[in-house]
């Protein structure tokens, strides 16, 4: 299960071993990294929002090493928030940053079993966001 609380963060970069389509930025893989065909099941999903530029909400919760999650972020039309993954050292392990009104969709594969933070951050506009976290049965 995620908590979340407020917060602003700052971009530290670092990699851990995932996989990511080539929606999202990848840090340590090919951009072109295939999109998982099994099926996922829903294990967390939020709503809440964003009121401009530089506002955000963190998620923490553990994730479990080998297993695939998938977060996907609904933004509402002429905004841009971003999704950013960070690992229980601080380390960004991936980002979705799509431009003006794209949703995001991000892949991420744990190399060990800890904490992590998932932030939601608006780079641009204000309205309410939707975030799912799946896991890949």
């Amino acid at each position: 299960m995620l908590r979340r609380n407020v917060s602003v963060s700052s971009v530290v970069v670092a990699l851990l071993a995932i996989a990511i389509p080539a929606a999202a930025v990848s840090l340590s893989t090919p951009a072109f990294s295939p999109v998982p065909t099994s099926p996922f099941v829903l294990v967390y999903q939020d709503s809440d929002w964003l009121s401009g530029p530089g506002d955000s909400w963190t998620y923490r919760g553990t994730l479990s090493r080998g297993v695939m999650y998938k977060f996907q972020l609904t933004v509402p039309w002429n905004t841009d928030f971003d999704i950013k993954i960070y690992d229980g050292n601080g380390n960004l392990v991936a980002i979705g940053a799509k431009t003006l009104g794209a949703d995001e969709t991000v892949y991420v594969t744990p190399a060990w079993t800890g904490s992590f933070r998932i932030v939601v951050y608006s780079y641009s506009g204000h309205g309410f966001y939707t975030l799912k976290m799946l896991r890949r049965l």
